[in-house]
């Protein structure tokens, strides 16, 4: 299952709460990536060791990869939005002069 930062998941005790940490671990003996790699998504497929926080209305918890019984709501944030971007006027006659200057 995928996860990223921002859904809501629901672990194995019936805990249910939104992503705010994806730790991967780097050691052997970091079972929880306390230490390891920050991620901002990760498949459980790949069967990392590693845990993730989260936070509910009721507090902050954290559980490991494989106590994620199911992800409840997918985080819709879209965090490259650069190709949304128009060109501004300026832009086009910025892109247009250099054009010009290189003889295209």
């Amino acid at each position: 299952m995928k996860i990223q930062l921002g859904d809501t998941i629901k672990d194995d005790k019936g805990r249910e709460g939104e992503i705010i940490n994806i730790g991967i671990a780097t050691d052997k003996n970091d079972i929880a990536g306390e230490s390891g790699v920050d991620a901002k998504e990760y498949d459980t497929e790949l069967n990392y060791t590693g845990a993730i926080s989260f936070q509910s209305e009721f507090g902050s918890y954290w559980c490991y990869f494989s106590q994620i019984a199911e992800v409840i709501k997918k985080n819709e944030f879209i965090s490259d939005t650069s190709w949304m971007k128009e060109d501004s006027d300026i832009d086009i006659a910025l892109n247009l002069e250099a054009e010009q200057q290189l003889g295209k």
